[in-house]
């Protein structure tokens, strides 16, 4: 009887892998947020460890949708920008700013509420200060970028404008366009190869990466997302390909673009849809595109696409900067 107990005791708590493992502690050398770490051992990072690299990135909070939670940009600028340091191997990861411009949903008296928002002069301010305090801090080479259409603007003239007040002083600023423009294009591109959904707010993009990214099954993206009504982006994949290549055609033969702005609003995607007079009513719950089909195996696709082009970016930047010094 005593032995069948103690089995019993055995099998259920290897049943419960909290109970059945060790805790493991945290080891401040693999840590790359910033604001997880003690002031002494960010500078033993930048003054030891050679870490004098750090990436300034601005999610935000709005909309998208029933299924997706608000903090969706925040989630995924935080999630890509920590893989992008540790692959960097010399960067640390800035706090990531919840706040951008024009918030999706918010206006007087919402039905659709959780946005936040700020007016785009205090936004460059905020992107300003936060260089500025990065550079206070040690670091040399500062990358800024951000996962929001609104604010795109602003951070390249902050950038402009912080560059040449701190490279007398052996400090770099960066726009890092691609960790949003690249990587929306090249994403659009990878659901049209793979027969799926292109494009949209809330939609495949958004809702697969934060599948992969989720630490419990529902914490981001509500089971919903399967079946919830949404509104099209009124562009075929045909079509989104179509303009897609004359935007390529009109940049090789050294055209201004058209159609850029937020992701999937130019050429007739995103929220917008075509004027179709037969249309059904708009659903208008903060989605437009399709996420039924949205996965963690995409979400994973996603994901590396806008760190691999991010790094990329990066590495880029900082071999023509080292160049145009050597020149001058």
């Amino acid at each position: 009887m005593r032995k069948s107990l103690v089995l019993s005791a055995v099998l259920m708590l290897s049943s419960i892998p909290a109970l059945a493992q060790a805790p493991r502690s945290v080891n401040p050398k693999d840590i790359v947020e910033l604001e997880l770490l003690t002031h002494t051992e960010v500078y033993d990072k930048i003054h030891k460890e050679g870490k004098t690299s750090v990436l300034v990135i601005t999610g935000g909070t709005e909309e998208r949708g029933p299924h997706d939670v608000l903090g969706g940009h925040t989630i995924m600028s935080r999630h890509r920008g920590a893989e992008i340091a540790k692959r960097m191997g010399n960067a640390l990861l800035a706090p990531v700013l919840p706040i951008a411009v024009a918030a999706t949903g918010l206006r007087e008296n919402t039905d659709q509420p959780g946005g936040v928002q700020m007016p785009a002069d205090v936004f460059k301010q905020v992107q300003l200060a936060m260089i500025e305090s990065m550079a206070m801090n040690g670091f040399k080479h500062i990358f800024v970028m951000g996962d929001h259409g609104g604010g795109q603007p602003q951070i390249k003239e902050a950038v402009e404008e912080m560059d040449k007040k701190l490279s007398a002083k052996g400090v770099r600023v960066y726009y890092i366009n691609d960790f949003y423009q690249k990587t929306h294009d090249d994403v659009d591109m990878y659901m049209y190869e793979h027969k799926l959904p292109i494009a949209g707010h809330g939609a495949m993009m958004e809702t697969s990466e934060m599948l992969y990214e989720e630490p419990v099954p529902g914490m981001y993206v509500r089971p919903t997302y399967k079946t919830v009504p949404f509104d099209p982006t009124g562009q075929t994949p045909e079509q989104w390909k179509a303009a897609r290549d004359a935007r390529a055609a009109r940049a090789a033969s050294g055209e201004a673009a058209t159609g850029g702005g937020q992701r999937g609003q130019g050429a007739g995607g995103g929220r917008g849809r075509a004027q179709d007079p037969n249309a059904p009513p708009r659903v208008n719950n903060g989605l437009t595109g399709d996420p039924h089909p949205s996965t963690k195996e995409i979400g994973k696709a996603v994901f590396e696409i806008g760190v691999n082009n991010t790094v990329a970016e990066i590495k880029k930047q900082m071999a023509d900067k080292r160049g145009s010094t050597q020149q001058n």
